[in-house]
């Protein structure tokens, strides 16, 4: 600043001087300005730089990271399997129509013959029980009718005898048991069975038998104590064979016992029976039994000669109607050796297999009114272990 001789200040001299202030001061706060923006800038790509490497950092270090254990299902507690009444009824006021088939196949050997002695019989059968009232302390009545009857026998191959219900009766003149059969077909005869189911009691067989016997040949009348007798009359209730005496459910096995008259002979047959489920035949549900067991000689019968050797088994399978409480079809097959003393103190044997099968054909009321109609002529055997699809 510049002063004159008087102390004035010379105002030329004086402005030049604040324009370079006031251009030093502006670029000052412009270089200021500059810079700030340019640590904002810095600062801002430096803080997404950081977020990032964060977000990059953040799944790594969840997939480094142990995932936790999956919480396993609880498991649905196991449904219980219901319980099926597969017990023997005799439904009073039903009539059951069983068919029957029997084959027998023997095999003879004795020591004296070169050749093993082969017979195939052969019998059919179909009968009805009529179930009239029941039993006090339970069982029922019930009156069995012999409706039909066939037999084939071969010896060697060569038929030794027969008869057909459908030949004609004047044919028959030189068949020595077609007048037994002719007059066995329509007999009745009267059952008392137990709670149980099973046959108590035959009624009126003495009379039966004799009328049968009545003009007919000594070995007719053989033949005939062998077919018509109590235990044999048992036995043909197929209709109750294998079932269970108290509720049971899928898998369940239960012991069954019952005799069988072979001949001279008579055996105790017992069988494991196993429930294996539920299949659909002739349109409704039944339950499926299959049945193995093995043959022994009879506790307390009279000694024989003829034993029993091991291995005689017995296998099978039933379908059963828990409705009416019977057997609507089934097959069982039992195979078995018999030893037989020869002379001399040689032992010969009968090699048997016997095969039966049955088929409920009909159930009708006693009043008349059908209560289930299947066709009962010609009815098929069942196979040994027949398939749901059967049908």
């Amino acid at each position: 600043m510049v002063f004159n001789f008087h102390g004035a200040v010379k105002v030329s001299r004086i402005q030049p001087d604040l324009a370079t202030i006031n251009v030093a001061i502006m670029k000052t706060l412009f270089v200021t300005l500059r810079r700030g923006l340019l640590l904002c800038v810095a600062g801002s790509l430096l803080a997404g730089l950081s977020a990032c490497k964060k977000k990059e950092e953040a799944p790594a270090a969840a997939a480094a990271a142990p995932a936790a254990p999956a919480t396993p299902p609880v498991p649905e507690p196991p449904k219980e399997e219901p319980t099926a009444d597969l017990s023997a009824k005799w439904p009073v006021g039903k009539r059951f129509v069983v068919h029957n088939e029997t084959l027998v196949e023997v095999e003879m050997v004795n020591p004296l013959n070169q050749q093993p002695i082969k017979t195939e019989d052969a019998n059919g059968q179909e009968v009805a029980f009529s179930v009239l009232k029941a039993r006090d302390g339970g069982g029922a009545e019930v009156d069995l009718e012999i409706v039909s009857v066939k037999k084939d026998t071969k010896t060697a191959g060569k038929q030794t005898a027969s008869f057909d219900p459908k030949s004609d009766p004047k044919t028959e003149r030189n068949n020595p048991n077609a007048g037994m059969f002719r007059k066995l077909i329509g007999s009745k005869l009267k059952l008392q069975t137990a709670a149980d189911g099973k046959i108590e009691k035959v009624e009126g067989l003495p009379q039966l038998q004799s009328r049968l016997a009545a003009g007919s040949a000594p070995m007719v009348q053989m033949m005939l104590r062998g077919m018509i007798n109590e235990d044999a009359i048992k036995n043909w209730d197929t209709l109750h064979l294998g079932l269970a005496e108290k509720p049971v459910k899928v898998g369940d096995q239960w012991e069954t016992k019952r005799e069988f008259p072979f001949g001279v002979t008579k055996f105790t047959l017992t069988t494991t029976n196993t429930f294996k489920g539920w299949e659909e035949r002739d349109k409704k549900k039944v339950a499926k039994i299959e049945m193995a067991g093995v043959l022994a000689g009879k506790e307390g019968a009279p000694a024989t000669a003829i034993s029993l050797a091991p291995g005689a088994t017995v296998a099978g399978v039933v379908f059963c109607d828990p409705s009416l409480g019977v057997v609507t079809e089934g097959e069982s097959t039992m195979q078995f050796t018999l030893n037989i003393p020869q002379a001399g103190g040689q032992v010969g044997s009968s090699k048997s297999k016997t095969k039966i099968t049955s088929k409920l054909t009909e159930v009708t009321d006693l009043a008349g009114a059908a209560a289930t109609a299947t066709p009962s002529a010609e009815p098929k055997p069942p196979t040994a272990a027949p398939s749901a699809d059967k049908k």
